[in-house]
């Protein structure tokens, strides 16, 4: 198993002592970070807290971070509670990380106000990221981190493929007893996407139709999904895909994949980190990974992006700290410190495998000899997923779907 030897930010820093007038004038900056990243040091991302804490006010002595502990079942993904997080009468924080898929709707509660991010900072940002933060052609968040759902193989002739039906003729279109594919689509989250993901792989690439998918339902792109869940089939009607069982057991995939259990796993790029953390030594060198090949004409990648909010009505003093803290994170030394696990300063690590908006991030030298990072992620391009109308459309299209597919 490759390890990454993480060179963090120096321990050492400045001698600062406050006199008693200066405790009293700091800033108070209330966040709230996304919890969807892996555990890399097992310890309820505790370090990742204190790490970011020491490393920002080190820098920012004069304001007081406050991190959310980081927990998925927070309802991250529910308005009743990020309006409660950020209404400006009653706010409980003033910056929230959200995937930006709810960024529209958040926009349409009155919940957050447009921003103007520094021309020297956007220009590093990834293009699917700047894409992702922007509505009504207005700037309303400040990108963080990244993933794509990747196809991954051992198999040299399954990373050649370049369309849903090619990995068919390379996987087979009977079902076996053993598994050809895994992956989960038993989500109204997952299962949509797949379909925007088909939609926008069976047109022109040079233009985002992922907005488009979610309203125009087409034959084509349900025919796609169709084909991605019965390469999940197995022997005797057995399909874990679609039946929950991946969804109750999410990191099962992974594991089948690792044991060799499976011949191929579709899933988002830290899944890799389950991946080395349990399979063979020389995985780091055998795996594969190609964006996933969900239509049928090109493979371009689909963005999932996260990004910060910030909520409306803040005072000039909390403003600059929360433009601060959002700059400090999209820095590309604390971009590769996040994904690579840099923040364990006792020993190695696997990276976290989620993917930098900072372009120059890929430079570092927690990630310059990443074969993972060079190799498969660097010289990605896409669109991200649409950031208005998938919260409120995607369990029809969920049922919609399963009605096809099933």
């Amino acid at each position: 198993m490759m390890t990454v030897n993480p060179q963090p930010y120096s321990n050492t820093r400045p001698n600062i002592r406050m006199h008693d007038s200066e405790k009293t004038n700091l800033t108070d900056l209330r966040v709230a970070p996304f919890p969807y990243l892996p555990d890399s040091v097992g310890d309820q991302y505790k370090s990742l807290v204190q790490f970011i804490t020491d490393e920002f006010q080190s820098i920012h002595p004069n304001i007081r971070l406050h991190l959310r502990p980081l927990n998925i079942s927070d309802g991250f993904y529910a308005m009743p509670t990020l309006t409660q997080w950020l209404r400006s009468d009653d706010y409980e924080y003033d910056v929230v990380e959200v995937d930006t898929v709810v960024l529209g709707d958040l926009v349409s509660a009155g919940l957050i106000a447009p921003q103007r991010p520094r021309s020297s900072k956007r220009s590093d940002w990834h293009s699917a990221a700047a894409t992702s933060v922007e509505f009504n052609q207005a700037v309303y968040a400040y990108p963080h981190l990244m993933c794509v759902t990747f196809l991954f193989t051992r198999d040299e002739k399954v990373a050649q493929v370049s369309t849903i039906n090619q990995l068919i003729d390379v996987l087979g279109d009977k079902a076996t007893v053993n598994y050809r594919l895994v992956g989960n689509l038993d989500s109204s989250w997952v299962l949509p996407s797949r379909l925007i993901h088909c939609s926008q792989d069976s047109n022109d690439s040079g233009s985002n139709s992922a907005a488009f998918a979610l309203h125009a339902y087409e034959h084509s792109s349900f025919e796609c999904v169709r084909k991605l869940a019965r390469l999940c089939d197995r022997t005797g009607e057995e399909n874990h895909c679609l039946d929950g069982t991946f969804d109750q057991k999410p990191d099962m995939p992974a594991l089948l994949f690792a044991n060799k259990q499976a011949d191929a796993m579709f899933a988002y790029s830290e899944q890799l980190f389950t991946i080395l953390k349990n399979g063979a030594p020389d995985d780091y060198n055998k795996i594969k990974m190609i964006p996933f090949p969900a239509g049928t004409l090109h493979n371009q990648p689909l963005f999932a992006v996260d990004a910060y909010v910030f909520r409306r009505n803040m005072s000039n003093e909390v403003l600059n700290a929360a433009r601060a803290f959002v700059e400090f994170m999209a820095t590309p030394r604390m971009q590769a410190t996040v994904v690579a696990s840099g923040d364990n300063t006792n020993r190695s690590s696997i990276p976290r495998y989620l993917l930098p908006i900072s372009k120059n991030a890929y430079d570092e030298a927690l990630l310059v000899h990443n074969r993972f990072y060079q190799g498969f992620f660097r010289n990605l391009t896409g669109f991200p997923l649409p950031n208005a109308g998938f919260l409120n459309t995607r369990k029809e299209m969920q049922r919609t779907l399963l009605k096809y597919i099933q």
